[in-house]
């Protein structure tokens, strides 16, 4: 059973305050700056408690991508700790931060991996971005946001539980991948040095606050779902539509330009779409 030791970072996320606890300094302040798009005063009152550690009692963000021991451990006010999840090597829950997966935002909210941006003639409707780990959704994001889309979120889809068809910001950092750098020739070095740069199970990923990439949709603000592009790598460029869906085949390294050609436009008005 965990202590309450552990500065505490405070944030919100569908107007649900959440405390974060790590007995590492270097813990607190990633999550600072992961969650700085929802950070509040620390002295608000937590509906929900979260405990972030390794279990031998050093880093857990340095800790992520080997095999050592993390576990994850949550509570609300009224209720003792319970263990979230305790892995080595991959977890096999949703990430706890943000802690949507856990009450009370589960019932407010649903997730999906994938990507999202708002559509740059500020009709309010946004595009997801779907697909296998790997298979090019932050190289597109990247690329969109370059073109006048606005950051919506990144890795994460946010729903709303009772219309799928409604989207909600969450303002975390873009992770970039090393082996994803050659697709990116215009990224800026400087932005690089001045984020922190995690150990994954795909390599070294820099995590960029958004807005030093580009235009971002107001974290307050929800979105309506109107179209889906799911990625699937290959070596053949193909393209499939079903709906408001835009089935892609292709390999970052042959087809960008070939993919960008298809999220030229946003869905036309009136498309439909449920995840």
């Amino acid at each position: 059973m965990p202590d309450a030791g552990g500065a505490a970072v405070v944030a919100r996320f569908r107007d649900t305050t959440v405390e974060f606890r790590c007995p590492d300094p270097a813990d607190t302040a990633h999550l600072r700056y992961y969650l700085s798009d929802h950070l509040v005063p620390e002295e608000s009152t937590p509906e929900l408690s979260v405990r972030l550690e390794a279990a031998d009692g050093g880093s857990f963000t340095a800790a992520l991508g080997t095999p050592a021991t993390k576990r994850v451990w949550w509570r609300t006010p009224a209720e003792p700790w319970r263990l979230y999840e305790e892995w080595g090597m991959r977890a096999r829950l949703p990430s706890p931060v943000p802690p949507f997966g856990l009450p009370p935002l589960r019932e407010l909210v649903r997730i999906r991996h994938g990507a999202a941006l708002a559509a740059p003639d500020g009709s309010g409707r946004a595009l997801a971005i779907t697909g296998a780990s790997g298979a090019g959704k932050s190289v597109v994001l990247l690329h969109l946001m370059r073109r006048g889309w606005e950051f919506v979120s990144d890795d994460l889809l946010v729903m709303d539980r009772q219309d799928s068809r409604r989207l909600y910001c969450f303002g975390r950092p873009v992770g970039i991948r090393e082996r994803s750098l050659p697709l990116l020739p215009w990224l800026d070095a400087a932005l690089l040095a001045d984020a922190p740069c995690l150990p994954t199970l795909w390599g070294r990923t820099w995590m960029v606050r958004a807005q030093r990439l580009g235009g971002c949709a107001p974290v307050d603000r929800s979105l309506r779902l109107a179209w889906r592009l799911h990625l699937t790598p290959g070596p053949r460029f193909t393209v499939r539509a079903e709906g408001p869906t835009t089935h892609a085949t292709w390999d970052p390294q042959l087809h960008l330009e070939e993919l960008l050609a298809v999220c030229r436009r946003p869905a036309a008005e009136g498309d439909d779409h449920a995840a």
